[in-house]
C-alpha cells in the first residue's frame, strides 16, 4: 500500500529511498547518545523518503517527527539571496550596485582603495568583511538576540577592509547587513519579506522566521553534546542564520530548486545558484556553495543544532538532514548524495556471542622488536597486555574490529586461509604495527 504526503506544492509518493546501512548508522548514533534526534529526507525521480529517529526534547520524552521544527542556522543565508535574486529580477536593484546606495549618505562602506562595496559581494562573501561584528560578543548564550541595527551600522562605520572582491571570507556579518539592506529597499522588515515573498508561495508552512511563531509541540531543544541549550534569536543579523524550519519544509525547498511551476521565484533560483565567485577550486553561488560535480549545497550550525540541505539538478535529487546537537551530521546527507563518499565510523560498541571471544585469544609477535602483545579472556571479557602497559578492556567494534576502552587504539584481527586468526594490526600508536599470532591461549 502507497501513502500519498503532500508537501509544499508538490505531491509525490513515498518510496523506500534511505539505505538501510544509513538508518542503521543513524539507529546507532542515537542509541549511543551522539544525537538526540537525526531527521533526514531524500527526494529523487518524483519520489520522497524520511527517516526520523529520536527525541525532540529528550527531558520531555517526545518523539521527532517529519513535522519537528528545528533551528537551519546558515541555511537561512540561502533565503536571503534568494530574496536578493527576486528583487534583481523585479528591477529594484542591480547584482553590482554598492550597498551603500541604498543607506542615507552618513553610510559609507569601502575598502581601504576607497572601491565600494557591492551587493555581490556580500553574497559571495567576498566583500572584505570579518565574519562577526566586532561590537558583538560571540561568547553569550543567545549571541545575536540583542544586536540591532543600531549596532550594526556603527560596526560598519568602524570597518577597516583592506581589499574587497579579491579572496573569499565566510562573513555572517555581511550577510545580516544583507538582510538589512533588502529591508530598507523595500521598506518592509526582513522577516516579513522572507514571509511573504517565499514562505508563502513555497507553501512552506512548518518555516518560522521567530521563535514564538513555532507551536510549542513542534519545537525541537538543542543540545551541545548532551547538554540542553538556549534556543538562538536574531535581530539585525537574521539574513544569516535566523530560520527554523522542519525537515518536511527544508526538503520541499529544495526541491522547489529543481521544479519550475513558479515563474518567478524559479528566475531568482537560477540567478542564485549560478556561479557567481570561483576562487581555486571554491565556487559560489549567491549564498550557495558549487561542487566540481555540480551540486549546489549549504550547511548550517547554532549552538544546539546541525543542518545541511544538497541539490543536484543533473540527477534532480535533493538530501536535506537536521539534528538537535553540536554534533554533525554531514557525512550522512553526503552519503545519500553521493554512496562512493563514506560515513564517519564511529566505532560504536557491537554485541558478540562470548563464545566467539575465544579465537581472538593468545599471543602476537611483532617481528621488527620482537615485542609481544597476550589477548586473554576473563569473565567473558577480552583484555590487551603488553609489557609494562596496564591491562586494557576491549570493546568489539565489527568485523573482527575491537577498541581499547582508555587508549585510542584499534585491534583489526586477521584471518589466514583457513578462516583462523593469524595476525593483527595495531593501531593508534603511530604507524600501524602488524602482529603475527605465536601461540594459542593457555
Amino acid at each position: 500500500m502507497k501513502t500519498l504526503i503532500i508537501l509544499s506544492f508538490i505531491c509525490f509518493e513515498v518510496s523506500a529511498k534511505i539505505p538501510e546501512a544509513v538508518k542503521t548508522e543513524i539507529d546507532l548514533r542515537i542509541e549511543h547518545q551522539l544525537n538526540p534526534s537525526i531527521v533526514i529526507g531524500i527526494f529523487k525521480n518524483g519520489k520522497a523518503d524520511f527517516y526520523v529517529k529520536g527525541f525532540q526534547n529528550k527531558a520531555l520524552n517526545q518523539a521527532a517527527t517529519t513535522k519537528t521544527v528545528y533551528e537551519i542556522g546558515s541555511i537561512t543565508k540561502t533565503f536571503t539571496c534568494l530574496l536578493l535574486a527576486q528583487l534583481i529580477n523585479d528591477d529594484k536593484l542591480k547584482l553590482n550596485d554598492p550597498v551603500q546606495k541604498f543607506w542615507p549618505e552618513t553610510f559609507k562602506l569601502v575598502d581601504n582603495d576607497n572601491q565600494a562595496i557591492t551587493m555581490m559581494q556580500l553574497a559571495t562573501h567576498t566583500s572584505g568583511m570579518p565574519r562577526l561584528p566586532a561590537n558583538l560578543n560571540p561568547f553569550s548564550n543567545d549571541p545575536y538576540a540583542n544586536y540591532d541595527l543600531s549596532q550594526l551600522v556603527f560596526a560598519v562605520n568602524q570597518l577597516n577592509i583592506n581589499k574587497s572582491g579579491t579572496n573569499y571570507a565566510y562573513s555572517n556579518f555581511a550577510f545580516g547587513l544583507l538582510g538589512e539592506t533588502l529591508s530598507l529597499i523595500e521598506n518592509t522588515a526582513y522577516n516579513d519579506l522572507i514571509s511573504i515573498k517565499i514562505l508563502q508561495p513555497l507553501y512552506l508552512k512548518q518555516t518560522y522566521m521567530l521563535l514564538d511563531q513555532v507551536p510549542k509541540s513542534l519545537l525541537a531543544q538543542g543540545y551541545n553534546g548532551k547538554k540542553a541549550v538556549d534556543p538562538w534569536q536574531f535581530k539585525a543579523l537574521a539574513g544569516a542564520g535566523s530560520i527554523r524550519s522542519s525537515i518536511e519544509d527544508l526538503l520541499a525547498y529544495g526541491i522547489a530548486h529543481l521544479n519550475h511551476s513558479k515563474k518567478n521565484l524559479s528566475t531568482a533560483m537560477q540567478l542564485a545558484t549560478n556561479s557567481h565567485y570561483q576562487q581555486g577550486k571554491l565556487n559560489v553561488g549567491l549564498g550557495w556553495h558549487i561542487n566540481p560535480d555540480g551540486v549546489i549545497w549549504h550547511n548550517g550550525g547554532t549552538a544546539g543544532f546541525r543542518s545541511i540541505i544538497l541539490i543536484d539538478p543533473v540527477q534532480q535529487k535533493v538530501v536535506a538532514a537536521i539534528t538537535n546537537t553540536s554534533n554533525n551530521i554531514e557525512d550522512i546527507a553526503t552519503h545519500l548524495m553521493n554512496p562512493s563518499k563514506p560515513m564517519v565510523n564511529h566505532e560504536f560498541p557491537t554485541d558478540i556471542a562470548t563464545e566467539q571471544l575465544d579465537q581472538f585469544t593468545g599471543t602476537f609477535n611483532h617481528p621488527a622488536t620482537n615485542k609481544n602483545i597476550t589477548i586473554i579472556k576473563q569473565k567473558d571479557q577480552l583484555f590487551f597486555t603488553a609489557h609494562l602497559q596496564p591491562r586494557q578492556v576491549m570493546t568489539y567494534i565489527n568485523n573482527d574490529n575491537f577498541k581499547l576502552t582508555t587508549f585510542k587504539v584499534k585491534l583489526e584481527f586477521l584471518r589466514g586461509h583457513n578462516d583462523e586468526i593469524s595476525a593483527l594490526n595495531l593501531k593508534g600508536w603511530g604507524d600501524a604495527q602488524r602482529y603475527q599470532k605465536i601461540a594459542n591461549a593457555d
